[in-house]
């Protein structure tokens, strides 16, 4: 991958965690809100560093606060992940991010999202789906308020889906994955040697508990 190309992602993402910063400061957050989907009143509570504070009572508000306060505080670091993870970066860089793009659609994280998100029980879908609500009701209600990093980069947030959610959380959970190299390495050994032959040329910790598991 080219050098040019992260040095790209690197400046976006500190735009972003700098616009965030920036915009948190003096985006309005005081005051009161009706926003259809709510079950009952939800109250947000900051403290002197802007640290947000839900009370709800019940889960599914608790959720839906929480996409809405953290789209008023981190919309567009949010956007350029999304982007990002989904492979499509160059819808704001341009030809110099087509390498990325290139590797995230390879990777595939939204795409697996896309069939995942089909596959999840019915709670642990709504649960993601009243966290983007609270996402799409910050877009909705406060539209007036985008940070102005959006019409630099000439770009205008679209809804969330839930296969947002799940993309971001696959592309952050490989980007913390420090054996990755070597899992994917190991796998590949007992696909194609069998496990007790990878396990003689590439040793591998067997639980004690489970015999079958590594």
């Amino acid at each position: 991958m080219k050098k040019r190309s992260w040095v790209i992602v690197g400046v976006l993402l500190m735009v972003g965690l700098f616009g965030g910063w920036f915009w948190s400061k003096r985006n309005p957050k005081e005051g009161t809100l009706s926003l259809s989907g709510l079950e009952e009143k939800v109250r947000v509570v900051r403290d002197e560093k802007g640290l947000a504070y839900i009370y709800a009572r019940n889960l599914d508000d608790a959720l839906m606060a929480q996409g809405f306060v953290t789209a008023q505080d981190r919309l567009f670091q949010m956007e350029l992940t999304r982007l990002f993870s989904s492979g499509r970066l160059g819808e704001m860089a341009g030809a110099e991010a087509r390498p990325l793009d290139v590797r995230m659609r390879t990777i595939g994280f939204f795409r697996q999202a896309q069939k995942h998100a089909r596959l999840l029980d019915p709670p642990t879908r709504k649960n993601f789906q009243k966290y983007v609500d609270g996402i799409n009701a910050y877009l909705k209600e406060q539209s007036a308020f985008l940070p102005i990093e959006f019409k630099v980069a000439g770009l205008k947030p679209s809804p969330w889906q839930v296969e947002d959610a799940l993309a971001i959380m696959y592309f952050m959970s490989w980007g913390s994955s420090a054996n990755l190299q070597t899992e994917i390495i190991a796998q590949m050994l007992v696909e194609k040697l069998g496990r007790e032959k990878a396990i003689e040329i590439f040793p591998l910790t067997i639980n004690p508990d489970y015999p079958g598991e590594t």
